[in-house]
């Protein structure tokens, strides 16, 4: 069972979130949209896109035009959500040794990387929490809620309280042995999986998220990319099928300038 979670279970999940998000935004390029969708005024140079769809990813302005409750927790659930993610990469990749750049010793650097990461942990514990009360407490948004909504939430706190626990408890994980598993995984050379329960746990709940990702609702952060670029496009021009008729311009023209029509 082991050998199956920590060295072949990790490749099914990367495979199927790979595959299937590629196969969700190729599927959402694909639609046929009648009509375009750019909502005006849309920036009209390159460097205006960008800065129009960096905007809405980074501040969610969409959103904060509408309920500034919603767009708070959920603006403070994905900085702390990419906060967690980093940190991993580099905490586990540095042996939590990163801020040894800037001066500090490497006790040090452990001590300020392990407060960070508990911080973000219970940043994205806290707003998680939120919205799940807020699909419960607030009627009109409790009647559009299904249950994939709910799974969606408890599924990503069950991974941030494993996290946490492995934290904030005494069971110590040996960060150098996870170096080594994951480097073992990255490079295709799969190491059995540190003995640790609370890790196997954490660590299968992350692959049970990936592979589940794509056929879900979280899969929105793609769309919404999608979305905003359509809705930034330049708008398409409509060739017109009928001849302007010059005479009846230069009339019209006059009149407006205050001139009498012959």
């Amino acid at each position: 069972m082991l050998y199956f979670v920590g060295q072949i279970f990790p490749y099914i999940a990367a495979a199927v979130f790979l595959v299937g998000m590629i196969w969700r935004v190729w599927t959402w390029l694909n639609v046929p949209v009648p009509f375009g969708l750019t909502l005006s005024p849309a920036p009209r140079t390159l460097t205006g896109k960008a800065a129009a769809f960096g905007r809405e990813l980074a501040l969610f302005r969409s959103l904060w035009s509408g309920d500034r409750g919603l767009w708070l927790a959920a603006w403070l659930m994905h900085v702390s959500l990419f906060m967690v993610i980093g940190g991993h990469i580099v905490g586990i990749s540095t042996l939590g040794n990163e801020f040894t750049a800037i001066g500090l010793t490497s006790e040090q650097s452990q001590r300020v990387s392990g407060i960070m990461a508990v911080a973000s942990g219970l940043l994205l514990f806290f707003t998680l929490t939120v919205l799940l009360y807020r699909r419960t407490a607030i009627p009109e948004v409790k009647r559009l809620s299904d249950p994939a909504d709910y799974f969606d939430l408890m599924l990503i706190l069950a991974v941030v309280v494993s996290g946490l626990h492995m934290r904030l408890t005494s069971i110590e994980v040996d960060i150098a042995a996870v170096r080594a598993y994951m480097g073992g995984i990255l490079s295709f050379q799969p190491v059995p999986i540190p003995n640790e329960w609370i890790f196997i746990s954490h660590f299968f709940l992350v692959n049970l998220l990936l592979l589940y990702f794509p056929f879900s609702k979280l899969v929105h952060l793609a769309g919404s990319m999608v979305n905003q670029a359509m809705l930034i496009a330049s708008p398409p021009v409509y060739p017109s099928s009928m001849k302007v008729d010059s005479s009846r311009v230069q009339s019209n023209v006059q009149i407006w300038r205050g001139g009498s029509q012959q």
